[in-house]
Parts: C-alpha cells; structure tokens; sequence
C-alpha cells in the first residue's frame, strides 16, 4: 500500500476498503446457525481495533478536529460523528447478545452494522473528503500524514487491517457461501480491482452478489473462469459471481 501514504484523504479512503470487505461477508449472514460466537467476536475485534480506533482515531481526533480549528462548515463532519456513535451502539448491542450466549441477536445487530456502513463510507469517499481535500495545503496535509503516521506507529499499519480483514472475509465466507458486495461504495476508479480481488480469494463453490452503478464488462473479461450471471434489481445494476 506504499502508493498511498503521500495524501491523507487518500490514506482514509483506502483504509475503508477493508472495512467493506468484512461487511460483505458479514451482511450475507442470515442466522446464528451457520456462523460461531468466537467468529462473531473475532468480527467485532476488527471493528472494534480498525474500523473504529484505529480508523476514526485519523478521522475523528485528527481530520474533523483540523476541519474545526480551520472554521469550516461542521455540518458535513457532525452528521458522520453521529453515524459513527450509532454503529458503535450496534456493536455494543452485538456484544451485549455474544455475552448472553444470543447468538441470532449479535448476529443482528453485526448485519445491520454491515448494512449500514457501506452507504456511509460511500458518503465519505464520493462526498465528504472529496470537498474537504481542497481546503488543505501541502503543509497541511503533511502535518497530517505525521499524525497518522504516530496512529500507525500505536495501533497498527493498513497492512495488519488487511490482513485481519482478508482472513475474517475468508473465514465468514467459507461458512455461509456467500457476501454481499456493495461496491458502489469504492471509487470507480478502484472498483473493479476491489471486487477482482475478492472474486480470486475466494473458495470454490462461494459466490459474491455485487452491487454496482452500470454493466461491468471490464471485470467480466479478467474473471475468466468464474460464472457471472445478472441479477435484477431496482435501481442497481447486481450480478453474481461463483467460483465453479
């Protein structure tokens, strides 16, 4: 991830692509009886270790306090604080069922958590950093970047949220069989590797249902071998992809 560490909207863009790798696997799950307890926790771990701490310490303590102190419209920033306050308490309530032994109701409140936090990344990536980024110097943006680099240096490093994330999408994926992709959340730039990458990791005989803006012919041709067959839906353009 090296080609990403010279912007810091860059940085908090990439860093939540992991985030919707774990909610894809985590949305397709439809009941407590094809996933555990420990993977439930080792779910919320992640959420809990990067998408919230390590992952909002850079845009809560860092970016949103900057946008602040330079006088900007808060607006923008207030209302994804509270996104962020309302995923916390789905992952608290998760973790109040897990300590029951509920299993369907962490199982719940993780999916709704899953469900929920692609459109609010979509928000961030497409809206929210895109129209702050040009209120920010050079100078400014590396005062940033050393800030998230002493992040990096307490919590972890992009690497270690990857690694966490691939190997939780894995793990989700080869119980149920399947994840549920929305990638209009990436940039369109990006999009097509995303889901290139999740199609190749994934097991024989899983599938990935993805959610996209138009026909993907590009993505059709590199997934040679892999079965994509349309689906309808209203207002998205979803296909499903199964390795034979």
């Amino acid at each position: 991830m090296e080609e990403f560490n010279k912007d810091p909207f860059e940085i908090l863009t990439v860093e939540h692509y992991p985030i919707i790798e774990v909610a894809s696997a985590l949305a397709a799950i439809r009941s407590g009886s094809e996933i555990d307890a420990e993977m439930l926790r080792k779910a919320v771990d992640f959420i809990r270790r990067f998408a919230d701490r390590y992952h909002h310490e850079k845009e809560e303590a860092i970016l949103f306090t900057l946008v602040r102190e330079k006088g900007l419209d808060v607006s923008p920033i207030d209302a994804m604080e509270k996104e962020h306050e309302m995923v916390r308490w789905k992952v608290r309530k998760a973790v109040e069922a897990l300590d029951n032994g509920d299993i369907r109701g962490a199982v719940v409140n993780l999916r709704e958590w899953a469900n929920f936090i692609p459109d609010h990344i979509d928000r961030e990536n497409h809206s929210l950093f895109p129209g702050l980024a040009r209120f920010f110097d050079e100078e400014e943006r590396n005062k940033m970047l050393e800030k998230f680099k002493r992040v990096d240096e307490e919590l972890g490093t992009l690497q270690d949220m990857q690694k966490m994330a691939d190997e939780l999408f894995l793990a989700i994926l080869s119980k149920t069989g399947e994840a549920i992709v929305e990638a209009r959340a990436v940039r369109e730039e990006e999009r097509d590797r995303f889901v290139e990458r999740l199609a190749k990791m994934m097991p024989e005989n899983t599938s990935l249902i993805v959610m996209y803006d138009e026909e993907a012919e590009e993505l059709t041709k590199s997934l040679k071998g892999f079965e994509i067959r349309e689906l309808r839906r209203k207002d998205v353009y979803a296909f499903k992809i199964r390795r034979k």
